[in-house]
């Protein structure tokens, strides 16, 4: 293949889908920038190249995302036998949602790296492009947090592959510290981040914002264990957001979109005559259905109607359940009470009647936090929860503890309990304890949001806590799971790709 050629590919490649702001979602509006030196002359070109970053997030915030970061933890299982990825069957040959995760992630940070460059080079005033700039950047990160997350050491690269130079370059990047690549993400995230838009609570506002910056700054940083630097972040979302109380628990539910407490979530919507953009997520957290009826486990549930078609569905390990029930204070007295977030992440029943699995003694279902009124088929519209208020306190909870301050830990393990009325509050002042007592408060609050295996993983104690949970419950974990599973292996088509630069070291070392 000639050169010219393989730039024609490039520039088809390049071909982005516009997405506008328009009562809460993101709309597409095609359109066709594929050159930069012709694009981005004004404000409203600009904005529409940082629009076009936005669009790999919804192939990346689904069912298989979900699974792997949250159905095969030490609170969520999904009891599917032929599931590589929960049967931890993956591997370099078949890496389940590996593959997608790599295509998609890399396919939004080539398009990112364009749009930035495209924006940097425009003529459009200088006080303008921050803000916009820091859209993309903060996609581009997002990317590259999924990655180092899921994989961990990656190639990394800024380039906008316009040449076929850069383009030979970059295919042959091999794995980068994960450490080196959030310092490189923290430093560019931090040029832009107080140029964003700051949602204010009661703004209905989709795109991502400062505290979506902040946010993903702290994150960073608490994998490099840089915990003043995210203290620093977390303090002023703390600022924007005052008070965790006033904003609703039922707000939590993914049917609710971009509430006040939310700082990031992927806009999916779907209608029988408009927009057309959803997961298949709630498929794995539904009960099961009568077909043709609005009957799920013998109760009805007319807000979910009879079009749904849920599949196996995620359950919860006795671990969940223990967080939720089997509750002591600092005394060692049971709790009176049960905590509120329990009914939202799990389904024991519904307006009033149980299910039958919990009637026969069988776990509950996962709860209506998932649940997607008149879902069609498995078409489901609801927003995919990401980053919110609470987890920004116990990230500051966290923080606190590992800086010694254990007056202020407290003090935001207490507001996440306050806002779910949880009659227990935690006062040991230890610092093992608290750091024991935030992990399991992360869970309480949290299940579900893309987290606890990135969590687990950062914390250094996947592996263990995987073999105390779910090995015991579920025969193929125990027989499979092995401590390299905290990441998954790079698909063996982008090791072929690379001319072996790429390599899985901890899977073909087994």
């Amino acid at each position: 293949m000639n050169t010219k050629s393989i730039m024609s590919i490039l520039q088809v490649c390049l071909l982005l889908f516009i997405f506008t702001s328009c009562e809460g979602i993101l709309k597409e509006r095609g359109t066709d920038f594929i050159n930069n030196d012709q694009f981005y002359k004004n404000k409203e070109q600009c904005i529409a190249g940082a629009n076009g970053c936005y669009r790999f997030l919804n192939n990346i915030f689904g069912s298989d995302l979900i699974i792997s970061t949250e159905g095969i933890t030490d609170v969520v299982y999904y009891p599917h036998g032929t599931s590589i990825d929960a049967t931890f069957s993956i591997s370099p040959a078949n890496p389940g949602a590996g593959q997608y995760l790599w295509n998609s992630c890399y396919e939004g940070i080539r398009v990112c790296n364009a749009v930035i460059a495209g924006i940097k080079a425009s003529p459009v005033d200088e006080e303008i492009k921050p803000g916009i700039l820091g859209e993309a950047s903060f996609l581009r990160a997002l990317y590259y947090y999924i990655l180092t997350c899921t994989y961990g050491d990656v190639p990394f690269y800024l380039d906008d592959v316009k040449s076929l130079e850069v383009l030979e370059k970059v295919s042959k990047l091999p794995r980068m510290d994960a450490h080196a690549t959030r310092l490189a993400l923290i430093d560019d995230l931090e040029l832009y981040a107080d140029a964003m838009h700051v949602r204010k609570p009661e703004e209905n506002y989709s795109r991502i914002t400062a505290q979506a910056a902040y946010m993903l700054i702290a994150k960073l940083a608490m994998w490099e264990q840089d915990y003043e630097k995210a203290m620093e972040y977390l303090q002023k979302i703390r600022t924007i957001y005052g008070n965790l109380n006033q904003y609703p628990l039922e707000d939590t539910r993914f049917r609710d979109k971009n509430k006040p407490e939310s700082i990031f979530e992927v806009q999916f919507a779907w209608s029988q005559s408009g927009i057309k953009k959803t997961t298949s997520v709630a498929c794995f957290f539904t009960p099961s259905k009568q077909s043709g009826t609005d009957i799920y486990d013998g109760v009805s549930i007319p807000e979910l109607g009879s079009g749904a078609s849920p599949w196996t569905s995620v359950r919860p390990l006795k671990h969940l359940l223990d967080l939720y029930e089997n509750v002591k204070d600092d005394l060692g007295s049971s709790t009176e009470g049960v905590d509120p977030r329990r009914d939202i992440i799990l389904g024991y029943g519904y307006n009033g009647k149980y299910f039958n699995a919990p009637t026969n003694g069988q776990k509950p279902w996962m709860g209506p936090k998932f649940w997607c009124p008149n879902m069609d088929n498995a078409a489901d519209g609801n927003n995919q929860k990401m980053f919110r208020f609470a987890d920004a306190l116990l990230m500051m909870a966290e923080c606190a503890n590992e800086l010694n301050n254990p007056t202020l830990a407290l003090s935001c393990l207490k507001e996440v309990r306050e806002r779910a009325k949880y009659v227990r509050f935690f006062t040991d002042t230890n610092k093992e304890a608290i750091a024991q007592e935030i992990k399991d408060e992360r869970a309480r609050e949290l299940t579900g949001e893309y987290q606890r295996k990135w969590d687990l993983v950062r914390w250094g104690i996947y592996y263990d806590a995987l073999k105390e949970t779910i090995c015991k419950e579920f025969e193929p974990a125990e027989k499979n799971l092995r401590p390299y599973h905290q990441y998954y292996p790079i698909p063996d088509t982008e090791v072929i790709r690379s001319g072996g630069i790429l390599t899985n070291d901890a899977y073909n070392n087994k």
